[in-house]
Formats: structure tokens, C-alpha cells, sequence
């Protein structure tokens, strides 16, 4: 079988296609299968020209292509998805979950393993609640504001009868960032606590400068996914106080797949067990129990725990685990810790998909780079 993967890249995350191809050989090699398949690699910039990955994918399946796997957004999918359903081939998408498809309907031929991202952004606001929180603050990256974590977060806190009342948007250029509104208002407002929307660079940038102002060093702060990312969570200086998160998964998880999965990528380097890493890790896994033409009803122990590949909607459905981020007293940056399995997640899935339903006819601006691929 002939396998491509297209990879992007990104300068926040300048090893993100290395680590998806050391994660799916890797996973290749654990379960026995290495030697039965031709891997062939295309490179896709950042994932935001749907014509050029249109094109790519075409070359390779001409070229006797059987399964494209792709870190790009459920929109390119949509996009490059009829030429797929046409060659009767499979596209495996690795998905950030941090953007929705333009119909509810289950795309042919395509599947998403995702990362769950808005989901994350639900299920912080539950804890949030849980904790007593009801009124917020949001802020995120300019770049954030692009895609739809700000929209799930907002979503999920009218859900549970909260209210968001502030919202605070970084600027573009870094040397603009400025933190100062949002401490005033929370001067101001002393019941209010943070949801956070950030990744890379943009997330090292609000933890630094909160930790200068006293309002926000002091607010109750919740973040989700990317924003507690380990790869560069482990880069930032603890700010001096603790927050909560919703993740996908963590390295330090207690689990015998995640043990195995963490070995084999520091065998390679350290620090190559990721998110990026992980996805590449899992499509392999799913490749490896599938007759290469559906991945339907196919459950996988991953990493993460028990992945499903829900065959109503064509992406997988793992658990999610909260988190809180603390101190490394060994480096002074941050780290996770208490990781616990979020539960009821059967119905936070079913209010996502109701709010994605809900504005698949509005007319919406966003990025169409994959997340988190930035080139400058």
C-alpha cells in the first residue's frame, strides 16, 4: 500500500512535520506493518491554499496514491474531498478540532482524527462553572480570534447560564501587546475570572506580561488545547500562579499505550512525544486495523486512551483530561499536572454539533491556515 502524508509547517512549530512522520513510522514499526507500505511525503506551506493541496493530492493519487494523510482544516477537506470520492481512495485528516465543516453531512472517503479543540474550549467552561464561576472575561490571540474556539467558549458559558463580560483581543504585531484593559477591568469587576484562547509564542507572551499585573495574576484563569500545549508550555515562565486547563492528552498521562508512545519518540529526541507526534502515532494505529478503504467503528488504544472513529460523522471521539498548570521547580517554566479524564462528554459533543449546526448558513471571517501553521 502506498501512503502520502502532507505536512505543513509552521515557525512556532518548526519540527511539527518531522514529529508527524517519526510518530506514524514509529507506530508503523510497534505494530508490524513498517515493511508492507511505500511512505511518500509532500510539503503544503502552511495548509492555506486549497487550490495547491487540491493539486498535490491529485499528482499523488494519479501516481498510484491508496491513502492520503493530510494535517490541514475540515474546510480544505471539504474542498479537496470530491476528487477522493472519485478515485475511491481514503483521506485521513489530522485535525486541531479549531475549525467546523460548512455542513453537518459525513464527508465520503474522508476521516478526522482529531485533537478536539473547541471541545476542550466546552469542557473548561464546565469546570469553570463547576468551581462557582459564572461571569468572564475572554482573551485570546489576534491569530485565535480566527478560528472558533472564541465562538465555542462563548457557546458553552450561555449554555450553562453564565455570561461573558469583557472580551479582550491581543493585537497582531507582538510588540503591540498590551494587557492593560483587561487588568482594569478586572479591577473593576472582581467576580470575574479569564478564559484563554493562545498557542506558541502568543501563549508565552500573555503568561509573561500577566504575571506583571496584579489583577490578572489574581483572576481565576482557564485555558484549553494549544494554549496548554506541552511543547511550549514547557517554555514558559510560571507566572506565578496556577489555572486550569482542558487537554487532549499529556505526556506525563498514566497509561501503558501513552508509557510505550512517550519511549519510542525519546528513543528519536526528546521532546518528540507531542500532539503532532500523536496524531501521526494514530493514524497509523487506525490504517493498521483497517482494510484501507474505511475506518468506520474502528477503535484504537491510543496514547490518549480509547479512540473511536464515530462512522455518523466520520471523526474520532477520544477522552479529554483536565489539567492544572503549575511550577516545575526544577526549571522555573510551567508544567502540567493532576491530570483527570473530563467525564459526560456524550453531551458536550451533542451542544458542539448543535452550535456548529447552528451557524453553518452565517456568514463568518477565519484563517485558512491549518492551526497553528504560521510563516511569519
Amino acid at each position: 500500500m502506498k501512503i502520502a502524508l502532507l505536512l505543513p509547517r509552521s515557525v512556532i512549530y518548526p519540527s511539527m512535520s518531522f514529529d508527524i512522520m517519526d510518530g506514524f513510522k514509529s507506530a508503523l514499526k510497534k505494530i508490524g506493518i513498517e515493511d508492507k507500505h511505500e511512505i511518500v511525503t509532500a510539503g503544503i506551506g502552511v495548509g492555506g491554499n486549497n487550490k495547491e493541496i487540491y493539486e498535490c493530492c491529485e499528482q499523488l493519487l494519479l501516481n498510484g496514491t491508496d491513502i492520503i494523510v493530510a494535517y490541514i482544516n475540515p474546510l480544505t477537506a471539504e474542498f479537496v474531498q470530491p476528487i477522493f470520492e472519485s478515485a475511491g481512495k481514503l483521506l485521513i485528516v489530522l485535525d486541531s478540532g479549531y475549525q467546523f465543516k460548512t455542513s453537518d453531512k459525513k464527508l465520503s472517503n474522508v476521516y478526522f482524527i482529531s485533537l478536539e479543540g473547541t471541545l476542550c474550549s466546552r469542557v473548561i467552561v464546565n469546570k469553570a462553572i463547576e468551581e462557582g464561576q459564572n461571569r468572564f472575561a475572554f482573551t485570546c490571540s489576534f491569530y485565535d480570534a480566527g478560528y472558533k474556539s472564541p465562538y465555542s467558549y462563548s457557546t458553552a458559558i450561555e449554555d450553562k447560564g453564565g455570561t461573558i463580560t469583557y472580551n479582550h483581543v491581543t493585537p497582531l504585531q507582538r510588540a503591540d501587546l498590551n494587557l492593560t484593559p483587561l487588568d482594569e477591568f478586572l479591577e473593576q469587576n472582581k467576580d470575574v475570572s479569564i478564559v484563554t484562547s493562545f498557542c506558541g509564542d502568543m501563549a508565552e507572551d500573555f503568561f509573561r506580561e500577566s504575571a506583571k499585573l496584579k489583577n490578572i495574576a489574581s483572576s481565576k484563569t482557564y485555558g484549553s488545547g494549544f494554549t496548554a500545549e506541552e511543547l511550549w508550555l514547557q517554555k514558559i515562565p510560571y507566572p506565578g500562579y496556577n489555572w486550569s486547563c482542558a487537554i487532549p492528552w499529556a505526556s506525563n498521562a498514566s497509561n501503558k499505550e501513552n508509557e510505550e508512545f512517550v519511549a519510542a519518540m525519546k528513543n528519536i529526541k526528546e521532546q518528540k512525544a507531542n500532539v503532532f507526534s500523536l496524531l501521526g502515532w494514530e493514524a497509523a494505529l487506525f490504517i493498521g486495523n483497517s482494510d484501507g478503504q474505511s475506518l468506520d467503528n474502528i477503535a484504537i488504544d491510543s496514547p490518549r486512551g480509547r479512540v473511536y472513529m464515530n462512522p455518523k460523522t466520520g471523526f474520532s471521539e477520544a477522552p479529554l483530561y483536565y489539567a492544572t498548570v503549575t511550577k516545575n521547580e526544577e526549571t522555573g517554566n510551567c508544567v502540567l499536572e493532576d491530570i483527570t479524564e473530563v467525564s459526560n462528554l456524550d453531551q458536550e459533543r451533542e451542544r458542539l454539533q448543535y452550535h456548529i449546526i447552528a451557524i453553518q448558513d452565517t456568514m463568518t471571517n477565519s484563517w485558512f491556515n491549518s492551526y497553528a501553521c504560521l510563516d511569519s
